[in-house]
């Protein structure tokens, strides 16, 4: 989700504003590292992360919560990433085969090393999220490209489409529960929430053409991104069963604005990504956002001083408040 620098701590003071009274919350910074696409993409309960660094030779890593980095090697080609990890320290992401022109979704386990999760009728395969049963998402891609479930008992199983030709899984919580984005007949893509029972559902987000659930938690608050028809921009978007679909809204200040809701914890804290266009300008600025308990939209770079911009995005937060970031390097995140 390398080189092995050396890592840095960085202290810095965090100012969360909620309306207008000042809140006490204050953050410690690691900074994780820096270089060449360099990437954290996933955090634990512990604060452990995981991610990659690297174009021509791509590693996938896992830092300790103090910045200790290790290298989690590979299948066989020399292309690896690590996107998620669960409480377990067990890590899955993906990694070519040796001629690197066939990648395989991997898990990692501290006492096991890297093991190939295999494919479905030989075709590449990427896994994005694993819950603390082991349980493995994803996809896998070839002539067909399919959202997939791994168990240690059943292997790769498909599971199928809301109609159209592809799928993915993104996310899976502590229940088995599944996210992830499918093709619909008409040509659309919808977001949709899996169970064992009732097997593939779309989820209602109301009149949109593009949408995709990205994290789901324990109490099944799903996030992701839609295609708002009253702006045609990206849209973060939460999500439940029970209470419906909420847009999480976009940054204030530009001519035109997006988001992506990227991960939300047990508290339903949401991490992510904004974008805020300005008149006459043909590139858009991103910043790293939070919605706490999904609120208001804040800038993640504006609450720690010195300022940092952390243009890449938030892409995970785990029990106790911890962020994960991108931007002129990784960074995790701990709340004081």
């Amino acid at each position: 989700m390398k080189t092995l620098s050396v890592r840095v701590f960085l202290s810095f003071v965090v100012v969360l504003f909620m309306g207008n009274s000042l809140s006490a919350q204050s953050y410690n910074a690691f900074f994780l590292g820096s270089g060449r696409q360099t990437y954290v993409l996933g955090v634990n309960n512990s604060g452990m992360s995981v991610g990659r660094k690297g174009i021509s030779y791509s590693a996938a890593l896992l830092w300790a919560p103090n910045g200790t980095v290790h290298d989690l090697g590979n299948l066989g080609g020399k292309y690896a990433e690590a996107l998620a990890i669960n409480n377990l320290g067990q890590v899955v992401g993906d990694s070519s085969l040796a001629g690197n022109s066939v990648y395989h979704a991997f898990l990692w386990t501290p006492n096991g090393g890297m093991q190939d999760l295999g494919s479905l009728g030989g075709q590449n395969s990427f896994a994005y999220a694993i819950n603390d049963n082991t349980q493995v998402v994803g996809e896998f891609r070839g002539t067909v490209a399919h959202a997939f479930l791994w168990t240690q008992a059943g292997g790769l199983q498909d599971l199928g489409t809301l109609g159209g030709s592809a799928s993915r899984a993104n996310g899976i919580n502590a229940a088995g529960h599944i996210v992830g984005s499918s093709s619909l007949s008409n040509g659309s893509q919808g977001a949709f929430f899996w169970t064992a029972q009732e097997g593939m559902k779309q989820i209602d987000l109301g009149q949109t053409t593009f949408a995709q659930a990205l994290a789901i938690n324990d109490s099944d608050q799903v996030v992701g991104f839609f295609v708002n028809p009253n702006d045609s921009q990206n849209h973060g978007f939460l999500w439940s069963p029970t209470t419906g679909m909420h847009d999480l809204g976009t940054l204030p200040g530009g001519s035109s604005s997006a988001s992506l809701a990227q991960a939300i914890n047990n508290s339903g804290d949401v991490v992510g990504i904004g974008v805020v266009w300005k008149a006459g300008m043909p590139t858009g600025k991103s910043a790293s956002v939070i919605w706490s308990h999904g609120g208001t939209i804040k800038k993640l770079g504006q609450l720690v001083v010195p300022k940092m911009g952390l243009p890449n995005g938030a892409t995970g937060i785990n029990a106790s408040g911890q962020i994960v970031a991108n931007g002129g390097g990784a960074y995790l995140l701990t709340p004081r």
